[in-house]
């Protein structure tokens, strides 16, 4: 997440035109739910392949700029506004490709990126497909890819990031904000304004460094309008998260009291409830987090909870059906693994082991290597009468 806001940072500050776009809207049919589907597969592609590309030609540019600037500037921008949006358009658009070019890093580094679904919003009158990220380090987050209609076929025209809680483009019109010159004759307002740019300098070379507590202190101590924006919690979450629990979660609890309706919360919400050791909301908000997203993949994260809660019943439920459901992600079977090795149920390690070679990704003597290796800190297993005896076992 680090990355992501040193690539918005450098986006608006980096150095074509926007042009008024015309939005044409796509009929919610058989036919455009094939070429969605269609499209969904090619992007997923695109990704696994390396290429960041297709991610770039099929992106509305000229759409998702009149986003960023148009419903700032409104109709008649002065002549130095004009000069400045043509730098910062033609700074993001230089920039652009590092965001399909981050994903592909991230699959590389063994994150996943999956499909979850597709659906038609009605008011917007335009279809959506919804991207799953995961990985053990960050966890989870989802990319609700918002579609254009251009020429009988579909382009990305915008991204809702779960993490961030708002459309890409509202991230980056926010920071546009910022940094667009004013003509405003407002003393104070321009003296608050400025103060907030010199923030967003300092602050851009504190998390470059990896200085988070001094990156903490300055975001903490920020005022003016920035303060009342989704974004300005959402980065002071994260580098709180970067010190310590005790901060992690008083910043959590700032966004989720600021922001009480906001669905888009429910992944900070679950990390929240967690710290806070309440069983119960923590398994309502990952009830919410599944029903919004449709997304069965969230069982895992059930699991993962249900075992910090010591609910151990639960947790076994929920790997389990990951692993029947998802046979391809092997981290709830690991997990599964080292729940049984730490409540002594030998007899099910053997049985999940057995699976596991089944399933021919793995040999038996990869999950004896891996097993007996100190470094990955089996505790009861290696030394159980009933594993030895398997081990043995041709």
């Amino acid at each position: 997440m680090k990355y992501f806001y040193c690539l918005l940072l450098t986006f608006c500050f980096g150095t074509v035109t926007a042009q008024e776009t015309k939005d044409t809207y796509a009929k919610n049919n058989d036919t455009n739910d094939e070429k969605v589907i269609e499209f969904a597969k090619k992007l997923l592609s695109s990704f696994y392949e390396n290429d960041v590309d297709f991610f770039v030609d099929h992106f509305d540019i000229d759409s998702f700029a009149s986003k960023v600037i148009s419903e700032v500037n409104g109709e008649n921008p002065s002549k130095s506004i004009k000069n400045f949006n043509k730098g910062f358009i033609k700074g993001f658009k230089d920039k652009f490709s590092q965001f399909p070019q981050k994903i592909i890093d991230d699959i590389e580094k063994g994150s996943s990126y999956d499909i979850v679904n597709f659906y038609y919003h009605l008011d917007e009158q335009k279809y959506h497909i919804l991207f799953r990220l995961y990985n053990d380090e960050e966890g989870l987050n989802y990319h609700d890819y918002q579609l254009q209609y251009v020429d009988g076929d579909f382009k990305l025209q915008d991204m809702y990031v779960y993490t961030t809680g708002e459309y890409f483009s509202e991230t980056l019109r926010n920071l546009y904000e910022l940094s667009v010159p004013t003509e405003s004759t407002d003393t104070e307002y321009n003296r608050e304004r400025l103060k907030t740019m010199l923030f967003m300098t300092r602050f851009q070379t504190l998390i470059g460094n990896e200085k988070y507590k001094q990156a903490f202190n300055l975001i903490n101590n920020i005022k003016g309008e920035f303060r009342e924006k989704k974004i300005y919690y959402i980065m002071k979450i994260q580098i709180a998260s970067q010190i310590n629990e005790v901060y992690h979660m008083e910043a959590i609890d700032e966004l989720l009291k600021k922001f009480p309706d906001d669905p888009t919360t429910k992944l900070m919400a679950v990390d929240y409830f967690i710290m806070l050791k309440d069983y119960n909301a923590t398994m309502r908000i990952i009830d919410d987090l599944e029903e919004v997203t449709e997304d069965d993949f969230v069982e895992y994260i059930r699991g993962n909870a249900a075992w910090e809660f010591e609910d151990y019943e639960a947790a076994e439920k929920a790997y389990t059906y990951i692993i029947k459901e998802y046979p391809d992600f092997e981290n709830a079977k690991l997990s599964l693994l080292y729940m049984y090795d730490s409540l002594n149920k030998h007899e099910d390690s053997i049985v999940l082991l057995d699976r596991m070679i089944a399933s021919k990704v793995y040999t038996k003597k990869d999950l004896v290597d891996f097993i007996d290796d100190k470094e990955n800190e089996f505790e009861n297993l290696p030394t159980a009468t009933i594993y030895k005896r398997w081990k043995e076992k041709k």
